[in-house]
C-alpha cells in the first residue's frame, strides 16, 4: 500500500510528465504549425461526471419464463442498474496541465433470477401430468435468486494533459492520473419464488478501498468557455479491504485483495461536462 501511494505522488510531481505527454500525443499536432494552447495557465474549471447503465429481461406471460440466452439460461426477471456521478473542480498549473479535486459517489442495483432450464432436452411427452409437473421443478434448476444493492462514496486526486488534436482549439486528447480512495457498503439477500425478499437472510458488506488509474480521453470544446469530456479507464492498480456479516447465522468474514489490470474498462468510462474560468486580468 505505501509503494502505491509512493508511486501515485511521484507521477503527481514528475517534472517530466508534460514532456512525456508532448512524445506521445505528438502525432495529433501538425509540425508545420505554431503550438496550440488548448487551455492556457491560470484557468479554473468546475463540472461533473458521470454514467448511467441499465438492463432488465424478463417473460411477459407472468409465468417466471424469461428470456433465455444460449437455449439453457433463462434470465426470468432480472435487472441491473450501474449510476456514477463525480463533481469537482480544477485548476491549470501550466498551459494544457490540470491538477483537480473530485468527490466520487457510485452505486449499483442488482435483481438475479438465473435458471438452467433443461425441459427441452428431456422429452417429456409420455409422463402424466403429476410427473412432469414434478420433473420440470428439477429440471428448471435455479441458480441465482438475490438481490443486490451498493452505494460507495469517496476522493480522487488527479492531473491531467491536454494535447490539441492537429492544432484545433475545439478538439483535444488527454492522458489522466486519477489517485483515489473509497468507502463502499452492500446488501444482499435471497428472493424465493414468489419474489419476496428474505430480509431474514441479509449480507451486509463494508469495503474501503484505494488505488490509481491511467486514463485516456477525448475533450471537445462548446461555445460558451464549456466542455464536453470522455474518459476511459486503460490501466490501475487497486487495494480492497472488506468486512461482512450474516444475519441468519451472526458471522464475520474478511477479504482483501490487491489487483493490477491493463485493459481498457468499458464499464468505467465516464462523460462529464465542464465550465472553464478565466481569471480576470489586473
Amino acid at each position: 500500500m505505501k509503494k502505491l501511494i509512493v508511486l501515485a505522488f511521484a507521477l503527481f510531481t514528475l517534472p517530466a510528465f508534460a514532456g512525456v505527454g508532448d512524445k506521445i500525443f505528438g502525432r495529433f499536432s501538425d509540425p508545420d504549425a505554431p503550438r496550440t494552447v488548448f487551455i492556457p495557465k491560470g484557468n479554473w474549471s468546475m463540472g461533473v461526471s458521470g454514467g448511467y447503465r441499465s438492463f432488465y429481461a424478463g417473460g411477459d406471460s407472468g409465468a417466471g419464463n424469461g428470456y433465455s440466452i444460449l437455449s439453457l439460461l433463462n434470465i426470468g426477471e432480472g435487472f441491473l442498474r450501474m449510476y456514477s456521478a463525480s463533481p469537482g473542480f480544477s485548476y491549470f498549473v501550466a498551459d494544457d496541465l490540470s491538477l483537480g479535486l473530485n468527490l466520487d459517489y457510485s452505486g449499483y442495483t442488482v435483481d438475479t433470477n438465473l435458471k438452467l432450464d433443461f425441459r427441452d432436452v428431456v422429452n417429456m411427452d409420455d409422463m402424466d401430468d403429476e410427473t412432469k409437473e414434478m420433473m420440470g421443478e428439477v429440471l428448471n434448476f435455479q441458480l441465482s435468486a438475490r438481490y443486490m444493492v451498493r452505494n460507495a462514496w469517496g476522493g480522487s486526486m488527479n492531473l491531467r494533459k491536454y494535447i490539441s488534436f492537429f492544432g484545433s482549439h475545439t478538439f483535444a486528447v488527454f492522458g489522466e492520473a486519477r489517485l483515489y480512495g473509497n468507502y463502499g457498503w452492500v446488501e444482499s439477500c435471497p428472493v424465493d419464488r414468489q419474489g419476496v425478499r428474505k430480509e431474514n437472510r441479509m449480507r451486509t458488506s463494508h469495503s474501503y478501498s484505494a488505488g490509481l488509474r491511467l486514463c485516456g480521453g477525448l475533450c471537445v470544446k462548446l461555445r460558451d468557455n464549456s466542455a464536453v469530456t470522455i474518459s476511459v479507464p486503460i490501466v490501475g492498480a487497486a487495494y480492497q479491504y472488506t468486512r461482512q456479516h450474516k444475519a441468519d447465522t451472526n458471522n464475520n468474514a474478511h477479504m482483501s485483495s490487491f489487483n493490477i489490470s491493463r485493459d481498457v474498462q468499458l464499464l468505467g468510462i465516464q462523460v462529464g461536462y465542464v465550465h472553464y474560468m478565466t481569471p480576470k486580468k489586473r
